[in-house]
């Protein structure tokens, strides 16, 4: 794939068929909520003598709407995690906000040392921010694809992910990335 984004050398997301089990699941669990409020809300409005039963069964409703609409973001959000390297640079899309960093302003890329992303890639950037993309922690290895063999089990050996950014940063350094 080329482009603006330049060739991709590895991306790093869940399997196929894992995020249309998500999908499924998560439109299996709207419409059981939607069921549900929508249940609520015309009991409330049955039972409802006064305008306080009115007023519950409104928040009842606006309460469903907007918890369905935070656990569809949040399904949506996690559905498009990735982490994709290319010839151009890093691009991470997270489950809170996407980089896109370029290689000429990655300092390193390393090995997280976080206590609960363990292994996972943490891309250093010129500036000192440090981007650890979730996708790539030790507990999403399975859920990637990719075999848990010796390699894998052994923590002075960095996750593939981290290899191939670590091998694509040095080659970059060395110039066989055209810009």
């Amino acid at each position: 794939m080329s482009g603006d984004r330049g060739q991709v050398l590895y991306t790093a997301q869940y399997l196929l068929w894992l995020r249309i089990c998500q999908a499924v699941a998560l439109c299996l669990a709207a419409m059981m909520l939607l069921g549900t409020f929508a249940l609520v809300t015309v009991l409330s409005f049955a039972v409802a003598e006064s305008v306080v039963g009115y007023v519950v069964a409104g928040l009842v409703l606006m309460l469903g709407a907007a918890f369905l609409v935070l656990l569809l973001a949040s399904g949506v959000r996690s559905l498009r995690m990735l982490m994709s390297v290319t010839t151009k640079g890093i691009e991470v899309r997270g489950f809170l906000r996407d980089h896109r960093v370029p290689w000429e302003q990655v300092m390193r890329v390393e090995t997280s040392g976080h206590w609960y992303w363990r292994r996972a890639t943490s891309i250093v950037t010129a500036d000192g921010t440090c981007i650890v993309p979730i996708i790539t922690a030790h507990q999403n290895l399975i859920f990637r694809g990719e075999p848990y063999d010796a390699t894998a089990r052994d923590p002075r050996i960095p996750q593939l992910p981290t290899r191939i950014a670590i091998d694509a940063h040095r080659r970059f350094l060395r110039g066989e990335f055209s810009h």
